[in-house]
């Protein structure tokens, strides 16, 4: 019986799970998985509307319902128009992953306003007013809902040419804090997780070395999978996390824990 209940906390069948940025990478696994356990599920896309109709189309082979719409968060006022969109098409809206934003490093005495504004409107300012939107939606349905904000180790764990990401992505985390804080009352849920390195096809070709330093540093020994970030979000948008909100979350395999030090210590040598 107890397998059954935990079965039925997973199984999302005829619920609507929106995922924004989800034509690629990260997004489009986590919307995947969400497909895999029954939703139907709304994709956001900025530029690569081949990427996303090609996701749609996977996951209408699952079984589920699935369509793509376009966003660009930076621009706020178009985010209550596709939010509605989403809902009407759907008819509810169940579940938000507040996935999109952008990456690009830049190195303290190099940064220019543009690449700062640019970083805080995508990641912090659009963030905050998807939010506000699918809030109001789920406010009205009247059936509470969950709220998942994507935030990075790198918003607790500086990088010296992502200082700006890091910012933004501090701000999401006590976005998450304050949102659960006021929309509990109306029994929605507003939680985060902060991946670490996420695989990618690329990976390699850009941050050449990345992939070697963090296996070896993670008590777990590699990088995350966009199947993870998913996992992790199926869990905070399910029955199963139904009492869990203002919580972050990280999926990084444990490399926040590894120690200042190198952790060699030829005294301890052959003690386990």
């Amino acid at each position: 019986m107890a397998g059954n209940i935990v079965c039925n906390a997973v199984d999302f069948t005829g619920k609507t799970v929106v995922v924004t940025g989800a034509a690629q990478g990260a997004g489009a696994g986590i919307a995947r998985r969400f497909a895999e356990a029954g939703a139907n599920v709304a994709i956001t896309f900025n530029t690569n509307k081949e990427a996303a109709d090609e996701k749609v189309a996977a996951f209408k082979k699952l079984g589920v319902d699935a369509e793509a719409f376009h966003l660009d968060q930076k621009n706020v006022s178009e985010i209550d128009g596709v939010i509605q969109a989403i809902a009407a098409r759907f008819g509810s809206i169940d579940c938000i992953v507040n996935n999109a934003g952008i990456y690009p490093h830049q190195t303290t005495f190099r940064m220019t306003q543009q690449d700062w504004d640019d970083m805080q409107d995508s990641n912090t300012r659009g963030a905050f007013f998807v939010c506000q939107s699918v809030a109001k939606i789920m406010k009205e349905q009247k059936s509470g809902g969950a709220i998942v904000n994507v935030s990075s180790i790198n918003a607790t764990n500086p990088s010296n040419t992502l200082i700006h990401y890091g910012v933004s992505k501090a701000a999401v985390e006590m976005l998450t804090k304050c949102l659960a804080s006021d929309l509990g009352k109306f029994g929605i849920r507003v939680n985060c997780i902060a991946p670490g390195l996420i695989d990618a096809p690329r990976l390699d070709e850009f941050v050449p070395g990345w992939r070697e330093s963090y296996s070896d540093r993670a008590p777990l020994g590699r990088i995350a999978t966009p199947e993870d970030m998913g996992n992790v979000c199926i869990f905070l948008a399910s029955d199963l996390a139904g009492f869990v909100t203002g919580q972050t979350i990280a999926v990084d395999g444990g490399v926040l824990l590894a120690p200042a030090y190198d952790g060699k210590n030829k005294s301890l040598e052959g003690i386990e």
